[in-house]
């Protein structure tokens, strides 16, 4: 669908560039790549051939397509504007490397694309000049953007005796060299409507093979997945697959082999396989008929390095900006304390925040538990919410917090205490960070659930360390500490300014209390909010009425939170009217049932205490064109609200190797449960659009 849009799209470029007229440059530029337009000849005699060769140079970091660009993507192509007794050929595209992206599986180039072209002259051809022109277009993407490019370009030869230009011939032949080899294997393939299964004969001196890797020319047949089915038994090799989207019933499949052979040599075939009628191998079925979660495309060393990187993103994310309030008061004494104390700070704070990751990584193994786990537990967004209370008061000067609060005190390098309270914070650090996810981390936490055990502890420790990084930096290199403005009166006022956040903090998590309990339960969380700023105030006063009035208080905040702890949740109402989406809510039966049906379906799980969520919602799912979008398309919208737990969802997030939200599923007409559309974890209107 995205493909035919994006043809369509790309005609209408040409028909407009058409319109405007051809340039003549061999070499031209548009914004994200370099395009040039040669031949193996500088000059050419009537009845001669000669060979095109077409060079696509993208910026760093953009990649183009083969001619089966796969899931995504469109290979180069050119409307020619030739004069009569000219014929140039089909494109000649070099053996394609495998671009995987989420959950998008494309084949084509990193760096420049060199194609070739045959051409030839006629022999009544009485021009003094050839001219090769014509509008070429074609797409590059980058790991977060696909861009469409058009360009009219021309190249000249001269007509006379055949001169051949050395250095294209040179340009040619290795283009040539990294063709793959036509051969003719003995190759077949057989479907049975949901399985695609393949199957060459390999010579005798091949026998061992490694790294092998199946690139489907033929489109529209084959399945396109990252991490391929492939076996090599006895001298042939089988390649077992599910038939793709909307299959094309084909007689002849065509596909390039690439393999190492057991002394380490790359080889390149391009076969043809024949249409079988039986089968021509066993397929493997499951088991069970419900899918099992299956690992993300990542090996542990990039699991890994996505953990550290989610880690460190994190820290800009909303959920933890409260604990950057508390480190801005901090990072500025840093600039004035002895050395050895400011690296004991990092040290100590790094220890709080990746020992309470590996202890989330624990009891995630341990209880197969979601992130962000806790805050589907209404009374520890009230804790937590009392907790911002008492920072808030405690910036605004109201008390001044002891090391018997475990850690929210701002002296984090002054006394034993202080370092105490450091490694507190660390873990304040990570309960409040949970609400959010981060780019890099859905496939990294997919990844330590479905492996458990140490593996899955190792990457929970990684994005810890991520998490804890910057401010380590910060302590361990002099020269960022030496950056930071000086201490003065200025902190005062900037400390009082960082309690609002606090108080905002607050009110967020009684909200979401409120979501889980009721209205009821918000207002009286907020009356709690109250009687703990009261209590405190009160405390500082040397009358005995106020310490009277101070005990009363405390006794009212414990007696709501005893009350509320007796609340029932409420199950979530989807109110579609509200949001525009005609949502109902999430059941993997009805889901079922309507994929049966055949009917197309856009499912998305949230919950109120989501950050991440919750800015999709509002920046792309709220938006009228997303809107008019589903409707047209009468795609019906489902909404998992993982507010409050709700074992449904959370089997749905493991299947698709999930132990979070938020989570986009789009499945398109025929589509099972098995091979949805899964959306990036940052929305925008056009990225919902696109997909549908």
């Amino acid at each position: 669908m995205i493909r035919s849009f994006l043809r369509i799209l790309f005609f209408g470029l040409v028909a407009l560039t058409a319109m405007l007229g051809v340039s003549n440059a061999t070499s031209v530029r548009t914004d994200l790549a370099n395009l040039e337009l040669t031949a193996d000849k500088t000059s050419i005699s009537p009845g001669s051939e000669f060979t095109v060769i077409i060079e696509m140079t993208p910026d760093e970091g953009w990649h183009g397509y083969w001619e089966n660009p796969g899931d995504a993507g469109l290979k180069l192509e050119m409307d020619w504007k030739l004069p009569d007794g000219v014929e140039i050929g089909d494109f000649q595209f070099t053996t394609p490397h495998l671009i995987p992206f989420e959950e998008i599986v494309s084949y084509g180039y990193e760096g420049t694309v060199t194609i070739i072209a045959d051409g030839k002259l006629s022999e009544d051809f009485n021009q003094d000049q050839l001219i090769l022109s014509g509008n070429a277009f074609w797409l590059i993407c980058s790991d977060a953007l696909c861009v469409p490019q058009d360009a009219p370009i021309s190249h000249t030869i001269d007509i006379g005796d055949d001169v051949t230009d050395n250095a294209r011939v040179a340009t040619v032949e290795t283009v040539k060299a990294d063709m793959p080899v036509h051969i003719d294997w003995p190759s077949s393939f057989h479907t049975d409507g949901e399985n695609f299964t393949v199957k060459s004969i390999l010579p005798d001196e091949i026998a061992v093979i490694e790294s092998a890797y199946l690139f489907p020319f033929s489109d529209g047949m084959m399945e396109n997945v990252y991490r391929q089915n492939l076996s090599f038994i006895n001298g042939e090799i089988i390649g077992r697959f599910n038939n793709a989207f909307r299959y094309e019933d084909n007689d002849t499949f065509e596909f390039v082999l690439t393999f190492k052979t057991g002394e380490g040599v790359d080889h390149a075939y391009f076969l043809s396989a024949s249409k079988s009628m039986a089968p021509i191998a066993p397929v493997f079925e499951m088991e069970s008929s419900e899918a099992a979660p299956t690992l993300p495309s990542l090996d542990f060393g990039t699991a890994l390095l996505f953990a550290f990187l989610g880690g460190v993103i994190l820290n800009l994310m909303p959920c933890v900006f409260p604990i950057l309030s508390l480190k801005a008061m901090s990072v500025v004494e840093l600039s004035k304390k002895d050395p050895t104390e400011v690296r004991i700070s990092g040290l100590l704070y790094t220890g709080g925040v990746v020992l309470s990751f590996g202890l989330l990584g624990v009891i995630v193994s341990l209880f197969s538990l979601g992130w962000g786990f806790h805050m589907q537990m209404p009374l520890v967004n009230f804790s937590l919410g009392l907790l911002m209370v008492l920072i808030g008061l405690n910036l605004l000067g109201v008390f001044e917090i002891g090391s018997s609060l475990m850690g929210v005190g701002q002296n984090l390098v002054a006394s034993n205490n202080s370092r105490k309270s450091t490694f507190f914070t660390g873990v304040l650090a990570v309960v409040v960070a949970t609400p959010c996810t981060a780019p890099f981390m859905a496939g990294a936490l997919g990844y330590a659930f479905l492996s458990g055990g140490v593996t899955g502890i190792i990457i929970f420790l990684a994005l810890g360390f991520g998490l804890a990084f910057p401010y380590l930096l910060l302590c361990f290199v002099p020269a960022f500490r030496r950056a930071l403005p000086r201490p003065g009166a200025w902190m005062e006022n900037l400390r009082k300014i960082l309690g609002i956040p606090m108080f905002a903090t607050a009110l967020w998590l009684f909200w979401i209390l409120g979501n889980q309990l009721g209205v009821n339960a918000m207002t009286i969380a907020i009356a709690a909010g109250l009687l703990l700023s009261l209590s405190i105030w009160a405390l500082n006063k040397n009358e005995t009425l106020w310490k009277a009035v101070s005990i009363i208080s405390a006794i009212g905040v414990l007696f709501t939170g005893y009350y509320l702890s007796n609340l029932d949740t409420q199950k979530s109402v989807i109110e579609a009217d509200e949001s525009g989406l005609q949502a109902i809510a999430f059941s993997s039966n009805e889901l079922n049932a309507m994929l049966d049906r055949g009917e197309p379906v856009f499912v998305y799980f949230t919950a109120d205490w989501c950050v991440t969520c919750k800015l999709n919602e509002r920046v792309a799912l709220s938006q009228d064109n997303v809107h008019q979008a589903f409707a047209e398309k009468d795609i019906t919208v489902m909404v998992g609200d993982w507010t409050n737990q709700n074992p449904d969802i959370t089997r749905t997030l493991q299947r698709y190797g999930r132990i979070g939200v938020p989570l986009y599923l789009y499945f398109p007409v025929g589509r099972t449960m098995d091979n949805p559309d899964i959306l990036p974890q940052i929305l925008t209107p056009d990225i919902v659009i696109d997909a549908l």
